[in-house]
């Protein structure tokens, strides 16, 4: 049996360029407005395509794109689980992507996407 485990990206760097590809592959499903929506779904795991009418903002797809599942949890909170831990989508993504003040994320779609661009070196 050979160990199927996926290599996510790992650097800050690495990430935002990740988040900048899955934008551009996916631009239906960003939206800086929400950090996730996942209408007639309670999770989305590593790996499985973002359904019909899911939308992430840049942390919501650094933190899918890092292997967590994110979900809808408790009170509208939107949460990210891996490895039994849950935490907030914005702490995952704000770590992931080296930040020191997770500012990145309320800003404009055009502005947030610029400065993404600069942490992948684009």
């Amino acid at each position: 049996m050979t160990d199927t485990k996926v290599a996510y990206p790992s650097t800050p760097g690495a990430i935002a360029a990740a988040v900048l590809d899955a934008v551009e592959q996916y631009p239906e499903a960003f939206d800086m407005a929400s950090w996730l929506y996942l209408p007639g779904a309670d999770v989305l795991r590593p790996n499985e395509t973002p359904t019909c009418g899911t939308t992430m903002c840049i942390a919501g797809w650094a933190a899918y794109l890092t292997g967590w599942t994110l979900s809808n949890g408790a009170h509208g909170a939107h949460v990210a689980t891996k490895d039994g831990r849950t935490r907030w989508i914005e702490d995952v993504a704000q770590e992931a992507l080296g930040l020191d003040m997770p500012d990145l994320f309320h800003k404009h779609a055009r502005t947030a996407l610029a400065e993404l661009r600069e942490i992948a070196g684009r």
